[in-house]
C-alpha cells in the first residue's frame, strides 16, 4: 500500500477513533478495559497484535478455534490450523482471517454464534469486506482497531459500530 495513502488512512482513523470514555455499551467498553487497552508499549505492530490475540484468547476461552490465512495467530497461544473443509463442530468460538475475501466470510458466518468472535486482520486493505461485514443483518457489533477489525453477532445488543483507539 502507497505510505501517503496509508498514512492519511491512519490520521482520519485516529480523528474519529474513540477512546473507552467514549463507549456506551456495557459490553464493548469492559473489553475494552480488561483486553485490548493495555499500559504495555510495544516496539513493533505484530508484538502488539500477537498480545491482544493472546488476551482476546484468555479472555473469551474459546472451544473451539479456526484460523484462515497464512499468518501464524501466536505462538503462544497454541493454535492448530484448520479450514473450513475440515471441520467437524457445528459452532466455532473463535474465527481469525488473515485476508478476508467474500467468500471466506460468508463461509465464516455460518458457524458463527451468539458468543463467537471474528478477528479480522488488516481491515483497510479490504475495505468492501469490512463494509460488508458492518452492514451484515446477522452482525451486531463491529469494532475497528485500524490493522484488527473484531465482529460480534450479539442477538441481545443493538447494532453498533465502534471505532476505537489502539
Amino acid at each position: 500500500m502507497n505510505t501517503l495513502i496509508h498514512f492519511s488512512q491512519y490520521i482520519c482513523y485516529y480523528l474519529t477513533a474513540r477512546n473507552k470514555h467514549g463507549i456506551h455499551s456495557p459490553f464493548v467498553f469492559q473489553l475494552l478495559t480488561e483486553v485490548i487497552q493495555t499500559k504495555r508499549f510495544y516496539y513493533n505492530r505484530s508484538e502488539k497484535h500477537s498480545a491482544l490475540t493472546s488476551r482476546l484468547l484468555s479472555h473469551f476461552k474459546p472451544k473451539s478455534i479456526v484460523e484462515i490465512g497464512n499468518y501464524n495467530l501466536s505462538e503462544k497461544s497454541m493454535i492448530y490450523h484448520q479450514n473450513f473443509q475440515n471441520i467437524k463442530e457445528d459452532l466455532i468460538d473463535f474465527i481469525y482471517i488473515q485476508k478476508a475475501t467474500p467468500e471466506t466470510l460468508n463461509k465464516a458466518l455460518k458457524y458463527m454464534h451468539n458468543d463467537s468472535v471474528l478477528m479480522l486482520n488488516n481491515i483497510h486493505q479490504t475495505k468492501e469486506e469490512w463494509k460488508f461485514l458492518q452492514n451484515h443483518s446477522k452482525l451486531n457489533v463491529s469494532i475497528n482497531l485500524f490493522y484488527i477489525g473484531l465482529i460480534f453477532l450479539r442477538e441481545q445488543q443493538e447494532e453498533q459500530h465502534f471505532t476505537i483507539r489502539f
